[in-house]
């Protein structure tokens, strides 16, 4: 029996249950868990299960709220709306009302399955960032299942709001069939350039590859640098030495210093050596500063004593001094006597970092079992 199937078959007062049962999974299926209960629960008590997820703390509280207006829209959207208009900080899918676009995005959506031209009129009744958010929930919705009748709806809509209805189109048709987008996209002349971004951004997800290759279509711009390093971002994830290859020989410098990080960061699992002789070609700057840190987050396999001088070259003071504490406590489980010797000497790591990283370390001398430290690569790079 599914998960689906399970909830499917409780009594409405077994939830509140389900929810205790629930923490003591792991974090990834306890997410999918809580979004699947929360709907359902919604689907029979929608302000009970909203209200229990209110109580929810971080970060389950992303994927209840989310279920639960999931469920309640789909048994009810008409309701939900007008709950929403009330007080939509009310319904914010973060705390502090923070998220409520979403939250608009989903009703609308979840409405328009079931009458379209009822979902627009109540999305262009709401506040001018939410509206937008509920048109794109709407058109996303009617493109998949038709793009030429979404287009036709669109095309009743006043100039501000087609534009958010056709980005949405264009993310949606482009998974389903980018040729067909493309074509279109085409036809709009002068006014394609956030529909085209939109599409580009949304085929990224699909097929990375193909989306580079349509970044060349984008006007040269801070705008395009960005969709480029995204796209690279992507394309490492399932092919790292194409990606790097790409961004690298055809991305502009603004590109490059956006995105290498990410990408340098897979490659150096596959080829570390090949980084190495990137970031010796690179001047000092932001690009070679983020393709170090790339390197010292991504390559788990490399020595930390050689990965520690390497992250000292980082010229930005706080990007440096992040880098070389993670390294150091690394080096702490693997060679604490080095690691202390080290912490004698350094003047980059804080007081308050120095002292964990030696108690650690201590630890590790005397044979206790000291926990792996956190790997993951600061912000954008």
């Amino acid at each position: 029996m599914s998960l689906l199937e399970y909830y499917s078959d409780l009594d409405p007062s077994e939830f509140e249950g389900e929810v205790q049962k629930l923490q003591g999974l792991p974090m990834s299926q306890r997410m999918l868990a809580m979004n699947l209960l929360f709907s359902r629960w919604a689907e029979n008590d929608p302000k009970g299960s909203w209200e229990r997820s209110q109580q929810m703390g971080f970060p389950e509280m992303f994927m209840a709220r989310a279920g639960a207006v999931s469920g309640w829209a789909a048994s009810n959207p008409e309701a939900l709306a007008r709950e929403y208009s009330n007080d939509p900080n009310e319904f914010g899918m973060g705390p502090g009302g923070r998220g409520k676009g979403d939250t608009a995005a989903m009703i609308a959506g979840e409405w328009a399955k079931q009458n379209p031209d009822a979902a627009l009129k109540w999305a262009q009744t709401l506040d001018e960032g939410e509206a937008a958010d509920a048109i794109g929930g709407i058109f996303n919705e009617l493109s998949q299942k038709d793009p030429q009748e979404a287009l036709r709806m669109a095309a009743t809509l006043d100039d501000n709001a087609r534009g958010d209805a056709y980005e949405s189109i264009a993310a949606s048709w482009a998974i389903s069939d980018y040729a067909a987008a493309d074509r279109w996209i085409s036809s709009l002349g002068e006014g394609q350039g956030k529909v085209r971004f939109a599409a580009i951004e949304s085929l990224a997800n699909a097929s990375p590859s193909q989306a580079a290759r349509e970044t060349a279509k984008l006007p040269a711009g801070e705008e395009r640098d960005e969709l480029v390093a995204e796209v690279s971002r992507e394309w490492a994830r399932q092919d790292a030495p194409s990606a790097f290859e790409w961004l690298t020989e055809s991305g502009s410098e603004g590109a490059v210093e956006e995105g290498i990080g990410r990408v340098v960061g897979a490659l150096a699992r596959e080829d570390p050596e090949r980084v190495l002789d990137y970031i010796d070609s690179q001047d000092a700057g932001e690009v070679r500063d983020n393709a170090v840190q790339g390197y010292v987050y991504g390559n788990r396999d490399a020595s930390p004593a050689d990965t520690i001088r390497l992250a000292e070259t980082i010229s930005g003071e706080e990007d440096r001094q992040r880098a070389v504490t993670r390294v150091a406590y690394e080096w702490a489980r693997e060679d604490p006597q080095a690691t202390l010797q080290y912490l004698e000497t350094t003047e980059v790591i804080g007081e308050e970092s120095r002292q964990r990283i030696s108690e650690m370390a201590e630890r590790a001398a005397a044979g206790e079992e000291v926990g792996r430290s956190f790997r993951g690569p600061p912000g954008r790079r």
